[in-house]
């Protein structure tokens, strides 16, 4: 597992996610962060399963070190989701 700042370039890709999120469905904070959760849970498994480790280091173009990441960067992505959610909700469209 590689060491990385807890914030990177991902970031904004979780940030804009959710912030699209928040414009389109309001108000379902519980949703957004059962997702957010659900999705780091997923993201630990694939990457911890030899199979799957060894498909996604072959065939996706996003570096290891951005989805083989350690706890604090789970947790912060899950903060910056909820973040990009509060302020898409602000959008009135």
């Amino acid at each position: 597992m590689n060491k990385t700042t807890t914030i990177d370039i991902l970031s904004l890709n979780h940030f804009l996610i959710y912030f699209s999120l928040g414009i389109f469905f309001k108000n379902q904070y519980k949703l957004i962060i059962l997702l957010s959760i659900l999705w780091e849970i997923f993201e630990y498994i694939i990457s911890h399963i030899d199979y799957t480790r060894d498909l996604l280091i072959k065939y996706w173009f996003v570096p290891e070190k951005y989805w083989n990441e350690p706890l604090n960067n789970k947790i912060v992505d899950i903060i910056i989701n909820i973040l990009g959610y509060f302020f898409g909700n602000l959008i009135i469209i």
